[in-house]
């Protein structure tokens, strides 16, 4: 090896992009477990088959995107099921998580609601969306407003979230967002208008903002308990099925997401019980 290649490759070592220029990145994409809940009595069930499943496949890391339980009695069963996984596990909050007076208990017992990490070169930005909205309300016809203190946790988050993509501006990087609620629906879907189910103004401007300024194309969300793919303002939008229970049809499971060295994501919606 010459000393310019030399040079070269520990540039692109320290940059996160050799290996993301030569390899492929696999990510299993758990969400919506809700142990605990009665309308999913086999939630903790399910949860083991996952785990399961999810192993055979290997993949380079899991992702559970929120809704992970009811109490933190239920979180505890959550944890030692997933204690299984042969693979980095990273935990979003969800709104059966992350309420408008409580972040500070799921903390305790998750670590940090919104932080990056890194896999094989391609970053990964967690963001904890139940800052962006009030989600306490599930008939509310219009946003219900954040209490002061915790709208004060959202300005310090979108703060972070502006020194990121700042940082970001810098070398060029594969970047995929990771939240529970995504910010639009697909097309009619959920047919439904209430603001619950998706993040809306003053926070889905100033968080699309921030999205593109990082360099983001690929969102990784769950919270509709439906496997779905959709594209809106410049973002494909991988929604995961739910493992617990089905409001609106459809399948239990899990998404497989397959990073190319380019940056797509492709994603494939794996059913619960379909494996040996």
């Amino acid at each position: 090896m010459t000393g310019l290649t030399s040079v070269l490759v520990a540039f692109a070592l320290v940059n996160g992009n050799l290996s993301a220029a030569h390899a492929q990145v696999s990510i299993a994409q758990i969400s919506d477990t809700h142990l605990g809940e009665k309308r999913a009595p086999h939630a903790a069930d399910n949860l083991r088959r996952a785990v399961e499943m999810i192993n055979a496949r290997h993949p380079d890391a899991i992702i559970l995107s929120g809704d992970i339980g009811e109490t933190p009695r239920d979180w505890r069963e959550a944890k030692q099921i997933l204690s299984a996984i042969k693979a980095p596990l990273y935990y979003v909050p969800g709104n059966h998580d992350v309420h408008t007076h409580d972040v500070q208990q799921y903390r305790a017992e998750f670590g940090k609601d919104y932080y990056r990490f890194q896999v094989k070169g391609v970053n990964f930005v967690v963001i904890d969306s139940q800052l962006l909205g009030n989600y306490e309300q599930y008939e509310a016809k219009s946003p219900p407003p954040l209490p002061p203190d915790t709208q004060a946790e959202s300005d310090e988050m979108l703060r972070w979230l502006e020194k990121q993509a700042n940082e970001s501006a810098r070398p060029p990087a594969i970047t995929i967002g990771v939240q529970h609620i995504p910010v639009f629906r697909d097309d009619e879907f959920p047919n439904d208008s209430k603001p619950y189910w998706v993040v809306s103004d003053p926070y889905r401007s100033r968080e699309m903002d921030l999205l593109h300024k990082l360099g983001i194309k690929h969102m990784l969300v769950g919270h509709w308990h439906s496997g779905r793919v959709f594209n809106a303002d410049g973002i494909t939008w991988h929604v995961a099925p739910a493992t617990s229970w089905l409001p609106w049809g459809g399948e239990l499971g899990f998404a497989m997401h397959t990073i190319s060295p380019d940056g797509n994501v492709t994603t494939e919606f794996v059913p619960l019980g379909t494996e040996p």
